[in-house]
C-alpha cells in the first residue's frame, strides 16, 4: 500500500478524495428532502405535489445511481480502496443510502400513481359533485397504506391527508367564491355553505369510516398496521376552515331571521308604534351588516382576524336587537284581543321567536296562550257535544256550522304543537293524544 501511495500522484488523491466528500454532500441534501417541506414552511400544497415529489424524486435518484455506477465512479472508488483511504467506507455507505432511497421511491411512485386518476376527476368536478368521489378516494389511500410499506408510515400518510384536506379547502373556497359570498342572495350563500360543510364533514366521516375497517386492507397473513395518529395532525387546517364556514352560516342565519323585520306590521292599541319601533331596527340591522358588504377581506380565511372583529361588534349589537325585539313581541301579545290574532303574530314573526333571547321573554306569553287556547277548546267542546245531543233529539245535524270553526282550531293546534316540539311552553303538556279527544 505504500509503494502504491508513493507511486500515486498525491495531488490526485486529494482532488478525488474531495470529490466524494463534494458529491457525498450533494446527494445527501437530496436524500434529505422530504415532501412535508412545504407544509412545514407554512404553504398549501395539493396532493399533486405529493405524487411530484416522489415522481421527481425517483427520477433524480436514478440518475445519481446511474452516476455513481458509471465507470468513471467505479475507477475512483477501486482506487480509494487500493490506497486504503478512509472516505472509501464513505463512497460505500453513500452507495448503499442512493440504492435503498431509489428502491423506496420507485416504490413509493407506483403505488401512488393510480391516485393521479382520482384527484384529476375530483378537481374536474363542480363542488358539489366532490362527495360521492370522497369515499373511493380515501380507498385508494387504504390501498397504498396496506400494499406499499415503503409509504407505511404515519409521517408521509398524514402528508398525503393533509394534501388531500388543502385540496377540498382549495374547491370549497372557489365555489364559495368568498369575494361575493356575503354580497350575494342569502338563501343562496346558505345553500351553497350547506354544500360546502356537509361535504367536508363527510370526508371526515369517510376518513374515521376507513380508519376503522383499516384492517380489511391487509392480507390474512399480512400484519395489520392502524392509523396511530392523531387526527389533528390531518384535520388541523381543515377544522379552521370549517369554523370560518360555520361562523359565516351563522352570520348569513341571524341576517336572513331579521330580514323578516321588513315585513312585520303590528295591530291592537300599540301596534303602529311597535310596527315603528321594528322598523328601526330593521334599518339598524342593514347598516350593522353594511360593515360586511363594504369589507374587502376574505371572510373564508381563518387567519385573518378581520372578521372575527367584525362579528364581534356585530354579534354584541344583535344581542341588543334581539333583548328589544323579545320585548317589542312581548307587548304584542299582549296587545293581541283575541287567539287568532295571537296565532297570526306566531305565524309572521316566524323564526325570530327562535332566537334565544327573544324566547326568554316571549315564553311566558306561550304558556298563558296554550292555557287560554285549552280552555277555549274545551268550551267549543262542551258547546258543540251540548249542541249535537239536542240536535241528535230532534233528527238534525250541527256538523255544518262548526266546520270552519273546528278547522281554525285544528290549524291553531298545529302550530302551538310546532313550538311545543320546539321547546316552548315549559311545563304545559300538550300531547296530540289530547288534540285529538278536544276536536273528536
Amino acid at each position: 500500500c505504500a509503494a502504491v501511495l508513493d507511486c500515486a500522484d498525491k495531488s490526485i488523491v486529494y482532488a478525488l478524495e474531495s470529490a466524494v466528500i463534494q458529491w457525498s454532500r450533494q446527494v445527501q441534501l437530496v436524500l434529505k428532502r422530504e415532501s412535508s417541506q412545504p407544509l412545514r414552511q407554512g404553504e398549501s400544497p395539493t396532493p399533486k405535489a405529493e405524487l411530484d415529489f416522489w415522481k421527481s424524486r425517483s427520477e433524480d435518484l436514478e440518475y445519481i445511481y446511474d452516476q455513481l455506477s458509471a465507470v468513471k465512479a467505479r475507477g475512483v472508488a477501486r482506487l480509494l480502496d487500493r490506497i486504503q483511504s478512509s472516505y472509501f467506507p464513505a463512497f460505500q455507505a453513500m452507495f448503499r443510502d442512493v440504492r435503498a432511497a431509489l428502491t423506496e421511491a420507485r416504490d413509493i411512485h407506483t403505488h401512488l400513481t393510480p391516485l393521479s386518476r382520482h384527484l384529476e376527476l375530483l378537481e374536474s368536478l363542480e363542488f358539489p359533485e366532490v362527495k360521492p368521489r370522497l369515499r373511493p378516494l380515501l380507498h385508494v389511500v387504504c390501498l397504498i397504506w396496506a400494499t406499499c410499506e415503503s409509504y407505511r408510515c404515519p409521517g408521509r400518510l398524514t402528508v398525503l391527508l393533509q394534501e388531500l384536506c388543502n385540496l377540498l379547502i382549495q374547491q370549497a373556497s372557489n365555489y364559495l367564491s368568498p369575494e361575493g359570498l356575503l354580497r350575494s342572495e342569502v338563501e343562496e350563500s346558505q345553500r351553497k355553505l350547506h354544500v360546502a360543510v356537509d361535504t367536508l364533514s363527510f370526508f371526515k366521516q369517510v376518513f374515521q369510516d376507513r380508519r376503522e375497517h383499516l384492517r380489511t386492507y391487509f392480507k390474512e397473513n399480512q400484519e395489520v398496521r392502524e392509523w396511530d395518529f392523531q387526527s389533528s395532525l390531518v384535520f388541523e387546517r381543515l377544522d379552521g376552515f370549517l369554523g370560518r364556514l360555520l361562523k359565516v352560516q351563522d352570520l348569513l342565519k341571524t341576517t336572513l331571521d331579521f330580514h323578516q323585520l321588513g315585513k312585520l306590521e303590528f295591530s291592537g292599541i300599540r301596534g303602529n308604534a311597535l310596527s315603528r319601533q321594528v322598523q328601526q331596527m330593521y334599518d339598524g340591522f342593514q347598516e350593522m351588516y353594511g360593515v360586511f358588504l363594504e369589507s374587502s377581506y376574505d371572510c373564508l380565511d381563518p387567519q385573518s382576524t378581520e372578521l372575527e372583529n367584525d362579528l364581534c361588534e356585530f354579534n354584541q349589537r344583535v344581542e341588543d336587537l334581539d333583548r328589544r325585539l323579545g320585548t317589542v313581541f312581548s307587548q304584542a301579545f299582549d296587545d293581541a284581543p283575541d287567539l287568532e290574532h295571537a296565532f297570526k303574530l306566531l305565524d309572521i314573526a316566524g323564526k325570530l321567536l327562535e332566537r334565544p333571547l327573544v324566547a326568554q321573554d316571549v315564553s311566558e306569553k306561550y304558556l298563558l296562550l296554550i292555557q287560554a287556547f285549552i280552555q277555549d277548546l274545551d268550551t267549543v267542546r262542551a258547546i258543540y257535544s251540548q249542541r249535537v245531543q239536542e240536535e241528535a233529539e230532534l233528527g238534525r245535524s250541527v256538523t255544518r256550522g262548526f266546520g270552519w270553526r273546528q278547522l281554525w282550531y285544528q290549524e291553531g293546534c298545529n302550530l302551538l304543537l310546532l313550538y311545543l316540539q320546539n321547546g316552548y311552553g315549559g311545563s304545559v303538556i300538550f300531547s296530540k293524544k289530547r288534540k285529538r279527544n278536544l276536536l273528536a
